[in-house]
């Protein structure tokens, strides 16, 4: 977000918390200023002492708050609507900033939580951003709008990356990636029922499927046992891995899955951002049919309207069978998201929408 706002000539900065591991040792730290990727990166003072962090935490932000009021036309966007932000925004409000929320998680349902100081919280921290964020809302995807009374709203989802590979269809081997947290909220489970039926069935296009797993989660054990076992489709799981073999194993995927469930929890809370950067490096994205993924990608992407094994053994069999016609749709999604999510285009619709002007 702040590369593309410096593309249109704004002037972003940082402020991190820097919280501590809380560790209980007498371990602290001073505030201190860098660059990362050209952006002044202010980091406020932090310690692992439990109690002591927290106090940091709710204050450590105002100092830099207050210098950086001198500016004119100013804002500040709050990554969600954490309890230790409200010093900060209180502050901001007071100091003339343009106060706006970056809303990119749903929280969760204060009903279902036991603590009463968090049932509280979760009741009136939203209440105090609401109220104090009056200039607008960005928002993960649409339905979030929902869940703010910020006014205006503004869906965004982030930029695109430089890696896109020109991607061979058509061989022996279509490789599906399933990437991140894998656990049953992310579609790991619908994906593991899809493979055991597969080799249940035995098709013949499966020997022409293989899958790529990398991350961690309460899934990566059955993925695990998927790989030690023989038959077709294939499954390699690499577990978590580095930056630099994380980008060797994308260039060699065809298709890149994002399979959270169909009416599940993050459903309309949040958008999957790994669509983006499947997309602009060249994949195919297959995702299950949530948040705003149609509306930003249309016929650019393939889609699963519920989350069912057997309806993404059907999506699998058609984009093996049918490489021409994956490659078009690959291609057009990428067509769509370099546009859509271009550092340029998104640093002028940021602009646009939190001062008013592109230039």
């Amino acid at each position: 977000m702040c590369q593309a706002l410096r593309s249109s000539g704004v002037r972003p900065y940082v402020l991190s918390l820097g919280r501590g591991s809380t560790d209980g040792s007498s371990e602290s730290f001073r505030s201190f200023v860098c660059r990362v990727g050209g952006v002044p990166t202010v980091y406020a003072p932090f310690s692992h002492k439990t109690g002591w962090s927290k106090v940091l935490s709710l204050f450590g932000l105002l100092v830099s708050v207050r210098r950086l009021a001198k500016h004119e036309n100013r804002a500040i966007i709050f990554y969600n609507r954490l309890p230790a932000y409200l010093p900060a925004l209180i502050t901001a409000r007071r100091s003339g900033y343009l106060c706006f929320l970056d809303l990119e998680d749903g929280e969760v349902n204060s009903k279902r939580l036991k603590n009463p100081l968090k049932h509280i919280l979760s009741t009136l921290v939203p209440k105090l951003f609401d109220r104090n964020c009056h200039d607008g809302a960005l928002i993960a995807c649409s339905a979030l709008a929902k869940m703010t009374k910020v006014r205006p709203t503004y869906s965004y989802y982030g930029t695109v990356g430089d890696q896109y590979v020109d991607r061979q269809w058509g061989g022996e081997v279509l490789r599906c990636l399933m990437s991140g947290t894998l656990s049953p909220d992310t579609g790991a489970e619908t994906l593991i029922d899809a493979i055991r039926e597969i080799r249940r069935l035995r098709p013949t296009w499966s020997s022409s499927l293989q899958f790529e797993v990398t991350g961690k989660g309460e899934s990566l054990s059955e993925f695990e046992q998927l790989a030690a076992e023989q038959g077709f489709p294939k499954v390699r799981v690499h577990g978590r891995t580095s930056d630099e073999g994380y980008k060797e194993i994308l260039k060699d995927c065809n298709v890149g899955l994002a399979l959270k469930p169909v009416g599940g929890a993050f459903a309309d809370t949040t958008f999957p951002s790994k669509v983006i950067e499947f997309a602009s490096s060249g994949m195919l994205v297959l995702s299950t049919d949530i948040s705003d993924v149609r509306n930003l990608f249309g016929d650019g992407a393939r889609y699963l309207e519920r989350s069912d094994p057997r309806l993404l053994i059907e999506r699998f069999a058609e984009l093996v069978l049918n490489p021409n016609d994956a490659a078009q749709c690959a291609k057009l999604g990428n067509i769509i998201v370099r546009q859509s999510c271009s550092v340029e285009h998104a640093g002028k619709g940021l602009r646009r929408f939190i001062f008013g002007s592109e230039i």
